[in-house]
């Protein structure tokens, strides 16, 4: 496991040391000892960002957003919100929307048993991230998916989940009722599936999520 101590975490994202300190009590940072930061789990965190420090949108309206570019409707917003958002999406890049969406669920990443990933579909709504979508092999060794937030703790008591920055289970977290985050998941446009690849630390998914971006954004402006 790479580590960087606080002070090199702190260099590498662009800020004070207090500042990764928060991170960490926050837990967007795993911290191993008093100074020592797991150098994957700030690799996720700026990835999540793509290397700016763009002000993140509340989640209804994260999920407003992905549900504009799936062409769907965001009851939850009012019509106003609805369009002032779809002026702002028109501007955004790929890169941005990443960003700007990334308050949608909190990303929490864990080392499950291989026979425990298939049971864990049962509890999760696939992000669509692992199944070969954008031009990528599907994944079967690994899970990506949502879940509500009130089930977390059970299930990582259930399946005995260890935490790890690098593990093959992602849980996002999310209040977003499941069953909307299923409808946009089967979305035709795959913007869930691009959102959650183009927050990958791996260059290929990240560029295969901004490609099925790039088509969603362009789509909304035609």
């Amino acid at each position: 496991m790479p580590l960087l101590t606080t002070q090199q975490a702190a260099e590498r994202i662009g800020v004070s040391v207090r500042h990764v300190q928060r991170l960490v009590a926050g837990g967007g940072l795993d911290a191993i000892g008093t100074d020592r930061i797991d150098a994957d789990s700030v690799a996720q965190w700026l990835a999540q960002r793509q290397g700016r420090r763009l002000r993140a949108w509340e989640a209804p309206t994260a999920w407003a957003a992905v549900a504009l570019l799936e062409d769907e409707p965001a009851p939850w917003l009012g019509q106003a919100q609805r369009s002032r958002l779809r002026s702002a999406l028109a501007g955004t890049t790929a890169a941005e929307l990443t960003g700007r969406t990334r308050n949608r669920a909190e990303v929490q990443r864990f080392h499950a048993h291989p026979r425990a990933l298939g049971h864990l579909t049962r509890d999760v709504v696939e992000s669509g991230a692992n199944r070969g979508i954008g031009g990528l092999a599907a994944a079967s060794d690994r899970l990506d998916g949502y879940i509500a937030a009130s089930g977390v703790r059970r299930v990582v008591q259930r399946y005995e989940l260890d935490p790890d920055p690098a593990g093959n289970l992602t849980l996002r977290t999310t209040d977003m009722p499941l069953d909307v985050v299923a409808e946009l998941v089967d979305g035709r446009r795959h913007v869930l599936a691009g959102l959650d690849l183009a927050g990958s630390t791996d260059t290929r998914e990240r560029s295969a999520g901004h490609r099925l971006l790039d088509r969603a954004l362009a789509a909304l402006k035609s």
